[in-house]
């Protein structure tokens, strides 16, 4: 699984820009004999033949996107000041100060240029600086040590997109990265076309790789729009609590103890019946599970719930979410597998 997870999550696939990571799931997807097509916002949708015709439609998504910035404006001696590639707005929180040193890669017309997302520090701190008591996105900037002349000669222009430039790493049981959400999910979900037989689908399944799910869930819902389905379950990253400064009455889900089972996000309470359906087949398969409830999360299972699909949303644990450095556990996703393995042919 590790080696799935690793060429996935080092794709560049920012909000908006997913075609490297929907390019590849898909070749993935057909070579494993699904029947593949295309959404013309851009969702890859995977139908797997001989599953069950004329069973209910059971669709299972993650998202393709990964968190990004997008050049702003570009300074005369070559930086570059950034907007959020979601909401943004002049200030930014002071805990998101962490991405200052993080090195990026610019997605430039004419291929990849790296950068560091760079800010007064050291020496001149101390006398350039006020102490911060807030964080503006005029406080950092990406340096990539090429004066704005170049940068433009190479296709660098306010709109330009620039994703984290981490390398995924296995540290025993854990995994660590960029772009966990959500291509683990997609690495899950690859991993059940090439465990499960086509036959053994008691469900008519269609698996999907949507699109901005992380500005809106732009692609659930344009997804819901062109075809009905009688169940979605969404497989996503969750919250794992099991950090100093956060405490189980906070957030229960810890690393390692299996996957999670959310009822309740910030946009939607997930449906009853299905989340049960879910908590059963895991018991029934000896499959550990968790419980949560989310309080600042939203997925691509609002979009569907508004359409009419029931939805649920079955989670892996992780540390860091919305960074560079996400942490999980190969123990917890290949129980995932393990999971919508059980709850897709019973």
């Amino acid at each position: 699984m590790f080696a799935l997870i690793k060429e996935l999550t080092e794709l560049a696939g920012p909000v908006g820009q997913e075609a490297l990571v929907l390019d590849h799931i898909e070749a993935l997807w057909r070579g494993l004999g699904a029947r593949t097509e295309r959404t013309r916002v851009g969702n890859v949708l995977a139908r797997i033949p001989e599953s069950k015709p004329g069973a209910k439609k059971l669709l299972i998504a993650a998202h393709a996107d990964e968190l990004c910035y997008l050049v702003r404006a570009i300074d005369p001696n070559g930086f570059l000041f950034l907007a959020n590639g979601q909401g943004w707005s002049r200030t930014t929180d002071l805990r998101n100060a962490f991405t200052i040193g993080s090195r990026v890669k610019i997605l430039a017309r004419s291929g990849i240029i790296p950068g560091v997302i760079a800010s007064a520090v050291g020496h001149l701190a101390s006398s350039a600086l006020p102490d911060l008591k807030e964080l503006t996105w005029n406080d950092f900037w990406v340096d990539a040590g090429l004066k704005r002349d170049e940068l433009i000669t190479r296709g660098v222009t306010p709109g330009t997109r620039l994703i984290w430039d981490a390398e995924t790493v296995q540290w025993g049981d854990k995994v660590l990265g960029k772009a966990l959400d959500d291509r683990v999910p997609l690495a899950v979900m690859t991993e059940l076309l090439r465990r499960v037989t086509p036959d053994a689908f008691t469900w008519e399944v269609t698996l999907a790789a949507t699109v901005q799910e992380e500005i809106g869930t732009i692609g659930a819902y344009a997804l819901a729009a062109r075809e009905q389905f009688d169940a979605a379950i969404i497989v996503e990253i969750g919250n794992a609590g099991d950090i100093p400064s956060v405490s189980a009455l906070q957030m229960p889900l810890v690393l390692g103890a299996g996957p999670g089972l959310i009822h309740k996000d910030a946009l939607i309470h997930y449906d009853h019946a299905l989340t049960t359906a879910l908590e059963d087949c895991a018991a029934r398969n000896h499959i550990p599970i968790q419980h949560a409830v989310f309080g600042s999360f939203g997925s691509d299972g609002r979009a569907l719930t508004q359409a009419d699909v029931p939805s649920a949303m079955i989670v892996f644990p992780a540390r860091y979410t919305h960074s560079p450095f996400e942490m999980g556990d190969l123990r917890d996703i290949e129980r995932m597998v393990d999971w919508l393995a059980a709850f897709c042919t019973s």
